[in-house]
């Protein structure tokens, strides 16, 4: 015979439901940026350029490049702030020692969006 779920089991989907849920005012689709790609006119490596494609303001944009293996990766704070349809580019100076090449995962945080814009290094 089928038992209704006990209080104890819905608090349980009650709970996952808030933990799997963004916090207030964060938007589960990725930022509103393109991830574009140029050889570096100094040095070696990829540099990483950041375009806001939206009509609104981007806070605490950060770049996360992760190596082939995904066993180390490297981090750096773009900008604290990125208008409509600006850019911003980093490189290896931005990120010393990692140099971007081809083939690492680039990942573009921003504050309010819960999940990243991911591009390959080409």
């Amino acid at each position: 015979m089928f038992k209704r779920p006990t209080g104890w089991l819905c608090l349980a989907f009650v709970a996952l439901g808030i933990a799997l849920t963004p916090g207030c005012g964060q938007s589960v689709l990725p930022p509103p940026v393109t991830i574009s790609y140029r050889d570096s006119i100094v040095g070696v490596g990829r540099v990483i350029g950041i375009t806001n494609t939206s009509a609104h303001h981007l806070y605490n944009v950060n770049v996360v490049c992760l190596a082939f293996d995904s066993a180390s990766s490297a981090s750096v704070q773009a900008t604290g702030h990125l208008s409509p349809g600006e850019s911003v580019e980093v490189g290896w100076m931005e990120f010393i020692p990692w140099v971007p090449e081809p083939g690492e995962t680039v990942e573009v945080y921003c504050a309010d969006y819960a999940t990243p814009c991911i591009s390959v290094v080409p």
